[in-house]
């Protein structure tokens, strides 16, 4: 009975280099933040919404309701990726569209985009293109998700933002993504490497192949849950 309930975030991430972890009751669900990643506080929702009252949003002043960065609370996540893969929760909306947009740790300009909304809301996902130059070692990138609520680009729109730092695969985890042969083995490889937004990503893969499979929704919740993130857990993943 054990193995069948084996998951992929009960497993506790003992990582030597960490300097926070986040526990919940029962069933240890851990995500440790590797250190030297920390940084100022999530902010679930951002920019004009405050001011504008999130007039394209379902229910602007809601906890659940808010424009909301997957990442955990530190704001700055770790990826292996040249061109990382970032998901941001959007509410129910009118608004039929949001810019992508990823800066350098200046503000200068990396890529920018337009990503298509669906009005019932959920968490969309964004991959940056093989066209756009590779990530930097060990370099902080910013990106932001702005939502159309007033207009392309206005500076009273609602918009989530977060980090990014490209890092390099130690050895310990190149042998577990050797033998890893699914994207469920994957994403618990980068957990417990403390590479998030990998972990997200293969973890999201690993749902979309297969949309009914509860051990791995549970795995998805515990994740999200894991980083603070338990107000949108349950949320669809419009992929």
């Amino acid at each position: 009975m054990k193995n069948q309930r084996f998951s992929l975030l009960t497993t506790t991430l003992l990582l030597a280099s960490c300097s926070m972890s986040v526990s919940l009751p029962g069933d240890a669900v851990t995500f440790s933040t590797p250190r030297g990643t920390s940084g100022a506080p999530r902010q679930e929702t951002t920019g004009g919404a405050t001011r504008n009252n999130g007039a394209c949003l379902s229910n602007a002043h809601a906890s659940k309701d808010t424009v909301t960065a997957l990442i955990p609370n530190t704001r700055l996540g770790l990826t292996v990726s040249e061109r990382p893969t970032v998901f941001v929760y959007v509410p129910k909306t009118t608004a039929k569209e949001a810019t992508f947009t990823l800066q350098d740790a200046a503000r200068n300009l990396i890529y920018r985009t337009k990503v298509p909304l669906r009005e019932t809301g959920g968490v969309i996902r964004i991959t940056v293109p093989e066209t756009v130059k590779a990530l930097e070692m060990d370099n902080d990138y910013r990106w932001v998700v702005e939502i159309h609520c007033i207009a392309d680009l206005d500076p009273d729109n609602p918009f989530a933002e977060g980090w990014v730092r490209r890092t390099s695969v130690n050895a310990n985890l190149a042998g577990k993504l050797e033998t890893a042969k699914t994207s469920l083995e994957r994403a618990m490889a980068y957990s417990q490497a403390g590479i998030w937004y990998d972990a997200l990503g293969n973890m999201a893969d690993a749902m979309r192949s297969q949309p009914q499979n509860s051990t791995l929704v549970k795995n998805w919740e515990e994740l999200l849950t894991s980083v603070g993130l338990q107000a949108i857990a349950k949320s669809p993943l419009t992929l």
